[in-house]
């Protein structure tokens, strides 16, 4: 009886080891056949015509879209379903693998389905080789990596997409910053640009220097007031002109807009920032504006203009805002009389039958209305530009525009007062 039990725990099964080995064979490919990995044994007797035919697919090849038939009647050979524009990649590089002797091919590439949808495999084989180091055959797997490969050309594209964004901000004078809700403003971001100011982005994200030491002492609590009333208030922007110091000690006008962030509780955590330089701009206004003072505090306006301005170079202008300047072009309600220095009279625009948009040159005239209006609709207060204009004679001249912006009580932009200077030498000589 010991003998017998010995016998049954020794071959349980009754089977024979080529019967055994069948049965692995048969679990091994009820395996593959059931995973999302397509095995493939490709013969190496590959001629320009004909590039790997298949000896050996698992029958999950229906995954494509195609039988195992299409493939081992060599109806359908492997390069057939590589994507077109992979297919001299792919047999590049494993011609590279069987030429330096390699036993091992790795490749990522595109299959085209039996539907003509495209995916993206990774492929990895083992070159056969005979007792001569010859290729017989390819011994390799694919698996589906689509999702995979779609994610990554999408964090590619993104990535790419962000620097595109950085390099624009960084060769612009518009500086980002990240600030956190604290006391000064430290910051978690500053785009490299804020080298302008005589520090790097390190400077503030390792806390060598918080924003708010470069605000100017006598705005810093009129700026840290005002954005305190907005957070309070509910509000998630904030807009604000102030001066600020470089660490030269130059002293900058710049203007924020900034996005308030808050949590799920509506606390504010982070200040997202945009600081933009409008030094020329300020400066410009601002002697403007002391000008009309001192100006009104003598004569009226138009005597004022007529005064100094008839004796200058500068050409002033008081422009009609219209309801739509695209259409109406800025009717002139008041031009000084040296307009003739481009050959006009001043009845030729007080009479309505040349209107100011009338004589900026056609090329210039889309990007000048772009910028006025962007200028007026963020409420801005000061619009300058380099632009041409055509003389009475057709002749084309440069001109400078500084123009103030007036509005009503209610910040509807009313008038443009503003002056015009011919700077074409300056233009012709590339200063």
């Amino acid at each position: 009886m010991g003998s017998n039990i010995s016998k049954e725990t020794g071959n349980k099964s009754g089977k024979s080891p080529l019967e055994k080995v069948l049965d692995r064979k048969e679990i091994l490919e009820n395996i593959i056949d059931h995973s999302p990995v397509i095995a493939f044994l490709w013969t190496a007797d590959n001629t320009p015509e004909e590039k790997w035919p298949v000896e050996y697919v698992s029958a999950n090849v229906t995954q494509l879209g195609y039988t195992v038939e299409d493939f081992i009647s060599g109806r359908l050979l492997y390069a057939d379903i590589v994507y077109g524009e992979d297919l001299e990649r792919v047999e590049r590089s494993l011609e590279k693998s069987r030429v330096e002797g390699k036993s091992f091919f790795d490749q990522e590439y595109r299959v085209v389905l039996a539907s003509g949808d495209i995916r993206w495999v990774d492929e990895r084989t083992y070159l056969q080789r005979d007792e001569n180091g010859t290729v017989t055959h390819y011994q390799g797997t694919i698996f589906d990596i689509t999702d995979q490969k779609n994610n990554e050309l999408l964090c590619e594209k993104a990535l790419k997409e962000q620097k595109d964004l950085e390099d624009i901000i960084n060769n612009s004078s518009t500086m980002v910053f990240l600030w956190r809700a604290e006391e000064f403003w430290p910051a978690d971001y500053a785009s490299d640009n804020v080298s302008r100011l005589g520090y790097s982005a390190e400077d503030f994200v390792l806390g060598r220097i918080v924003y708010g030491d470069l605000i100017h002492p006598d705005d810093y609590n009129v700026v840290k007031d005002e954005l305190e009333q907005r957070c309070n208030e509910g509000y998630d922007d904030y807009t604000h002109e102030y001066r600020v110091l470089t660490k030269a000690g130059e002293l900058w006008w710049v203007n924020e807009k900034t996005v308030i962030k808050r949590d799920l509780n509506g606390n504010v955590t982070h200040f997202q920032g945009i600081v933009q330089d409008i030094t020329k701009q300020k400066v410009s206004e601002i002697a403007l504006d002391e000008a009309l003072v001192k100006q009104n505090d003598l004569l009226s306006r138009k005597q004022a203009l007529e005064t100094i301005v008839n004796h200058s170079p500068v050409v002033a202008f008081l422009w009609k805002a219209g309801e739509d300047d695209e259409k109406e072009l800025w009717p002139v309600e008041f031009v000084s009389d040296n307009i003739t220095q481009f050959g006009y009279d001043v009845d030729d625009f007080l009479s309505g039958d040349l209107l100011y948009g009338n004589i900026i040159h056609a090329d210039d005239l889309p990007e000048v209305q772009l910028e006025l209006s962007d200028i007026c609709q963020e409420g801005g207060k000061m619009f300058v530009k380099e632009y041409r204009i055509l003389t009475r004679s057709g002749d084309i001249r440069w001109v400078e525009e500084q123009t103030f912006i007036q509005r009503d009580d209610e910040g509807k932009v009313t008038d443009y007062q503003g002056v015009i200077q011919d700077i074409t030498e300056r233009k012709g000589s590339g200063c």
